[in-house]
Order: structure tokens, then C-alpha cells, then sequence
């Protein structure tokens, strides 16, 4: 009888499939809390799930390309995730995602918004009419967070592009009363710090790179538990955590 006290109880049972489906279980990305995230998660959680405020509040999480930025933000949509409409309520999506790469103008940013929200023909709205249908739509979908991703990218255009970009970052929070959590490289918080009054407004948290300590224990072994794997595979000894780090530069993402 194989012992699977190296696997969670869920995962143990899925020992029993062929090697294919295993492998392609082992395959699908996860999402594994740990101690260095859950606070970071824990605030973006709070600012949420608050009522709207006037002066709405924002986080920037910034990191190293491979440190769980994006691994981040989708777990933020699946813990507030889109509803369907009911005979009674219409269909909310709390968490709206958007890019700022290659966005120059305020135009830029509202279009890729109705694009998220599944407006018909939002490239036909102009001027005015655009930012009040964000406006409008966005209440109507009951919108309680902007995830920004890239904003560092700011800091690639003109000092007008930049006004604008954070301009736009300010009347979003102000006419909306929600919270925006943006997410970018180590060079994130010098986007944000170029308004004195955003940068009063936005706390800044960090991914760091792993190193070989007791976080990483910890990680490994929840990673190791959530592997259709017959066999304990160690993940978390001195001699594998060490390849690991050599091998992955203390990067969350693929490595080669």
C-alpha cells in the first residue's frame, strides 16, 4: 500500500488516475498562499470589501518579473469573482482588470475598461460620453476594485503622458469611491510617487525573490502536498531548496 502522508487528502485520491491525467493535473497552475503573501492578500481583501469612500485609498504591489505578480492578481478575481444575474439582481464583476502598457491617453484606459466590462462598440464612445459610460457602467456593475497591471510602464512616456495616465488614476478613484491596486516591477512606486497626493493616498508592499529559509520550507511543502505524486519528492531538503534557488534565481515564474 503506497503512503501519501506527503500529499493533502483531496490530492491523495487522485493517485488512483492514469499517468497522463496525473500529469496533466500536475501541469495546471496553482495558487499557494504562504506567509510573505497572505498580508499582502489580507490588504488587498480589506480595501474590497470597505464601504466607498470619498478619499479611496490604494495599494502598489511591486516585484522582480517571476515574483507572483500575476499569480497574485488572479487570485484576487477568483476571491471576487464575476456573478451572473439572477430574476432579481443584475450581474456584478467587483474586481476590474486593465494593463497600462502602450496606454498614452485617458481614451486608452477607458476603452480597455468597457472592454473588460463587455460593452458593445466601446471604441464608438468619444470625449465626454466615454468617461461618463465608465462611470455609468461601472456602478452598474458593481465594481469595488481596479487592478491595474504594468503601471511602471508610466514612466516610458512623456511628462504630459504621465500627468495624464496619473490624472486619470486620480479621477477613477475619486469619482468612483473605490480602491485601485496597482502591480508592477521594483520600478512601480517611482510611477506612483510622481503625485504627491496619489503617492499620500497608496501604500506600497514588495514580492520579494525567494531565499533558502524557513518561507521557502513552508512553500515547498504546501507545493509538494498539492502534487499527484505516488512518492515523496523532498522538495523541501537543504540539497533540492538549493538547486531550486540555483536553478529558478528565486523567481516564482518559468525558468529555464
Amino acid at each position: 500500500m503506497t503512503k501519501t502522508t506527503h500529499l493533502a487528502p483531496h490530492i491523495a485520491s487522485l493517485l488512483s488516475l492514469d499517468p497522463v491525467e496525473r500529469a496533466r493535473r500536475m501541469l495546471t497552475e496553482r495558487f499557494i498562499s504562504h506567509e510573505r503573501l497572505t498580508p499582502i492578500m489580507d490588504h488587498i481583501a480589506f480595501l474590497c470589501l470597505q464601504p466607498p469612500h470619498t478619499r479611496a485609498s490604494g495599494l502598489v504591489v511591486s516585484g522582480k518579473p517571476g515574483s507572483g505578480k500575476t499569480m497574485l492578481a488572479t487570485a484576487v478575481c477568483r476571491s471576487f469573482p464575476p456573478q451572473p444575474a439572477t430574476e432579481n439582481t443584475p450581474s456584478t464583476q467587483p474586481v476590474l482588470t486593465i494593463s497600462m502598457t502602450g496606454a498614452r491617453e485617458a481614451k486608452t484606459l477607458y476603452n480597455r475598461m468597457l472592454s473588460a466590462l463587455e460593452v458593445p462598440d466601446a471604441m464608438n464612445y468619444v470625449g465626454s460620453d466615454r468617461e461618463r459610460m465608465v462611470l455609468k457602467t461601472c456602478a452598474a456593475a458593481g465594481v469595488k476594485l481596479l487592478l491595474v497591471d504594468e503601471i511602471q510602464d508610466i514612466l516610458t512616456s512623456t511628462a504630459r503622458q504621465q500627468r495624464i495616465a496619473l490624472d486619470t488614476i486620480k479621477f477613477l478613484m475619486n469619482e468612483l469611491h473605490i480602491p485601485i491596486v496597482a502591480l508592477g516591477t521594483a520600478e512601480a512606486p517611482k510611477a506612483m510617487q510622481l503625485d504627491e497626493h496619489l503617492n499620500a493616498r497608496f501604500r506600497y508592499r514588495e514580492l520579494p525573490v525567494w531565499k533558502q529559509d524557513g518561507h521557502l520550507v513552508n512553500f515547498l511543502d504546501a507545493m509538494e502536498a498539492s502534487l499527484p505524486l505516488a512518492k515523496p519528492s523532498l522538495l523541501s531538503s537543504m540539497p533540492m531548496m538549493a538547486a531550486i534557488i540555483k536553478l529558478s534565481g528565486g523567481r516564482a515564474g518559468p525558468y529555464r
